[in-house]
């Protein structure tokens, strides 16, 4: 096997057929890892002071393993240290080191820490943000970078999910589905109202999306404008794939609500909800989820899931009843100074054990 280091966008580009060919190789392939997610977030909103720093493990011409990280500097209080990172951050996504899956995960993972271990004197601690317990790699990268590195972890959210391939009605909080069920025909009772389910992406719905968005959140994603770039561009060239789609109510001639949902590969993720505070007595966002869960569950047999991804909001578990653990995994490189690295990050990563054990009388 041979591993390289990509650096700079245009190596990343000299590699795009492969990347393409290879995520299509991956076991449960995540959206966030396609070509289309990673450049155009590189493009986008990749912080300009942060450089690449992707790992690719090749046997002769198959690209074999993918480490989607970059280096950023960081202050620390009392010291400025060197990071490596997932690029992909900040927008709900889900992280890991991508394997092919007709090769020997602890081989390829043994390449990867051998080119961190060659390159320590550039980096002080990997920062890995978003990997999911559900994932076998997570644990197989835990034990060995762990053995290399000092390891420090935690708990950062829940996403609940449903497993449609062991899913019955009978796991569903049906007294809630009921009572939006109820809602939806008052609703329909009251106002004339159009449904419509996983529409083909299209930029008119879309910028009313958005408005939507902001009216419901005022620390909206698509306040920044570059949010607004990134997603017009990478959804627009996901729709090409047909992984992107909408989903809208409308009330009396005008959306009053919408979904982005995106389906990759056998997983449908219910990426972002727009329901502002009208008509809240109907409930119509909840009205307009349970349509689009009912709809994925009838009629789209070959997915494996619905991802509600990161967050515990209520209503995500009156439809699921499994949930995956998104971790936040730091390895502290041992050839640093690294006795400061490990006391900041022990406070850091038990803060809240440690808050919890000095309020106890």
């Amino acid at each position: 096997m041979h591993t390289s280091i990509i650096r700079t966008v245009e190596e990343l580009s000299s590699i795009e057929q492969q990347w393409r060919d290879f995520i299509r190789h991956t076991e449960n392939p995540e959206i966030f890892a396609t070509w289309e997610w990673m450049k155009t977030y590189i493009h986008h909103l990749m912080d300009p002071s942060k450089e690449l720093f992707i790992i690719v493990v090749t046997d002769q011409d198959t690209c074999v393993a993918i480490a989607p990280l970059c280096e950023v500097s960081e202050n620390i209080k009392w010291r400025r240290i060197s990071t490596l990172q997932f690029i992909v951050t900040g927008l709900g996504e889900v992280n890991r080191i991508y394997i092919h899956k007709d090769y020997h995960g602890v081989k390829v993972l043994n390449q990867i820490t051998q080119v961190l271990l060659q390159h320590q004197d550039e980096w002080d601690w990997i920062d890995l943000y978003s990997l999911q317990s559900g994932n076998p790699q997570t644990e197989l990268v835990k034990h060995f970078f762990g053995e290399s590195f000092d390891l420090f972890e935690r708990k950062l959210s829940v996403a609940p999910y449903i497993d449609l391939k062991q899913y019955n009605d009978k796991k569903a909080d049906k007294s809630r589905i009921k009572a939006i069920e109820r809602k939806e025909r008052k609703l329909l009772r009251n106002h004339d109202v159009t449904i419509k389910i996983l529409e083909p992406f299209d930029l008119q719905k879309w910028s009313i999306f958005i408005e939507l968005h902001k009216q419901r959140w005022q620390d909206s994603w698509f306040n920044q404008p570059d949010n607004q770039a990134f997603f017009k561009e990478v959804l627009l060239q996901l729709h090409n794939q047909e992984c992107t789609y909408l989903s809208y109510l409308e009330i009396n001639g005008h959306t009053a609500a919408a979904w982005l949902t995106m389906i990759y590969a056998d997983k449908a993720y219910m990426y972002l909800i727009a329901s502002p505070k009208h008509y809240a007595e109907y409930g119509i966002g909840l009205v307009l989820t349970n349509r689009v869960i009912r709809h994925l569950m009838d009629t789209s047999s070959c997915l494996r899931e619905i991802d509600f991804l990161s967050g515990q909001q209520d209503y995500k578990f009156y439809w699921a009843d499994r949930l995956k653990i998104n971790y936040h995994i730091r390895f502290i490189n041992r050839a640093r100074r690294t006795k400061l690295l490990r006391a900041h990050s022990l406070i850091q990563f038990n803060k809240a054990r440690l808050k919890s054990l000095l309020t106890q009388r």
